[in-house]
């Protein structure tokens, strides 16, 4: 397309144009209600309340995408719920595959923004209806599963399944030894916060010595260390000696100076955190008697009780003491 004065036109202007006219369209709200009436299927029409849908600000196209397409939100009431129509204005020349995983992203957002601003627990639903703008029919499938190919049926159970659960609370010790790998790992997760930790341990050292006296190899030695490291870190170890005790009777390849590691690297903590807590203690109280220092001394200078108040902080019954 060219203006009068013979120059043409850039390709993302004419682009903009498709844009601004079809946002326009769907300004009129009869316009919208007819549209929805004939596009959406009979299932959705039943739960929808076709005078309750309401335009939206804000896009969730990304910015590279935006010259290809441009989409639209509308609120609308489904079974007196709070939900959303999301059209999305494709007129690409040419089709995009990935397109239904997009609109799944788009949806996504739509559902993020709505829990973010309103704070609710319930998620809303989102109608997708992809509104094509090219000159020859659409040629890839809208179908998300699609894209998985092979794997379509797989991947629809995967997704429209509820998500498998694991939950070590419930499972039982049993089962959990039943793992030759995973067992001592389960164990430790699952009764890292008991009081005593102890009685775990001597059932997960068995399971540590099944792996260490069938295997050799230096990684086998790292294993089982980072699962002491851990009950060392996070556990309630009321008895240090009988842990190292468990330990050294049960396990071969941890060494008596492993375990002596162990035990000093709980001693460096406590220093460290007694330390800490003393500098701290000290600091406090450092301050305290250099507030009350300044404040004797502003007393013998003179200063009135409310300008020594706002400097030291102080209340007036401290001053008060001080003055005794």
């Amino acid at each position: 397309m060219s203006d009068n004065s013979g120059i043409k036109k850039p390709k993302s202007s004419k682009l903009s144009l498709h844009d601004r006219f079809l946002r326009a369209v769907f300004t009129n709200p009869q316009v919208v209600k007819e549209f929805f009436e004939a596009t959406l299927p009979e299932n959705i029409k039943s739960i929808i309340d076709l005078n309750s849908i309401e335009p939206q600000k804000g896009s969730f196209v990304t910015d590279e995408l935006k010259l290809q397409v441009t989409d639209i939100l509308f609120s609308a009431k489904f079974n007196n719920q709070e939900g959303f129509l999301y059209t999305l204005i494709e007129h690409s020349s040419r089709p995009d595959k990935f397109l239904p995983y997009r609109m799944l992203k788009y949806m996504t957002s739509i559902i993020d923004n709505h829990l973010k601003k309103t704070g609710e627990t319930k998620l809303p639903l989102v109608y997708p209806i992809i509104l094509h703008q090219g000159q020859k029919p659409y040629a890839c499938s809208t179908d998300l599963f699609d894209l998985f190919e092979e794997n379509k049926e797989i991947a629809r159970q995967i997704m429209t399944n509820p998500v498998q659960l694991f939950d070590l609370a419930t499972a039982s010790d049993e089962e959990l030894k039943s793992f030759f790998w995973f067992g001592a790992s389960a164990l430790i997760a699952k009764h890292i916060k008991d009081p005593n930790i102890l009685p775990t341990l001597k059932i997960v050292v068995e399971l540590l010595h099944n792996i260490e006296v069938r295997e050799e190899k230096e990684y086998i030695k790292q294993y089982i260390t980072v699962h002491l490291k851990y009950i060392a870190e996070a556990a309630d170890i009321q008895d240090e000696e009988e842990f190292r005790e468990i330990i050294r009777k049960g396990l071969t390849s941890i060494d008596e100076e492993n375990i002596m590691t162990l035990a000093e690297k709980w001693k460096q903590e406590g220093m460290q955190q007694g330390l800490q807590q003393g500098k701290q203690e000290g600091l406090q109280e450092g301050l305290e008697k250099g507030r009350f220092e300044i404040a004797r001394s502003m007393l013998q200078k003179g200063l009135d009780m409310q300008t020594i108040k706002e400097i030291t902080s102080l209340s007036e019954e401290d001053l008060s003491q001080l003055l005794n």
